[in-house]
């Protein structure tokens, strides 16, 4: 039987350890892997590009460091959205919505105009 290619990447769709093609969830939630850490690399790229002196040993590939972490959790983040996109669950997207909410509210505190006192200028 012939190779099978996925397109339009090129790349040889492999079977797996019991001899069967992965299955279209199979290659799907690989792709997202592979989108979703694509992604971090890209953002680690253009934010090293900018040459801003304040990033200076920016690392986002030493878990010693916050940014790492925090770049583990955005790579998740886009991870979950995309299976979200196909209707797969996965365990953080009700982390997510609650985020999202936390968010907006945020947002929302910041563009309302506090209470501001009356004018009582009678001038």
């Amino acid at each position: 039987m012939g190779k099978l290619i996925q397109f339009p990447t090129g790349k040889e769709i492999t079977t797996n350890k019991d001899g069967e093609h992965p299955t279209v969830v199979e290659t799907i939630i690989g792709e997202s892997m592979e989108i979703s850490q694509h992604m971090v690399s890209m953002m680690e790229y253009e934010i090293l590009d900018m040459d801003l002196g304040w990033l200076e040993g920016f690392d986002i590939r030493d878990e010693q460091y916050c940014e790492s972490r925090d770049a583990f959790v955005i790579a998740n983040l886009v991870y979950a959205m995309l299976l979200r996109y196909i209707d797969l669950p996965h365990s953080i997207q009700k982390d997510m919505d609650k985020l999202y909410i936390k968010l907006k509210k945020l947002q929302q505190a910041q563009t309302t105009p506090k209470d501001e006192e009356p004018d009582n200028d009678t001038t």
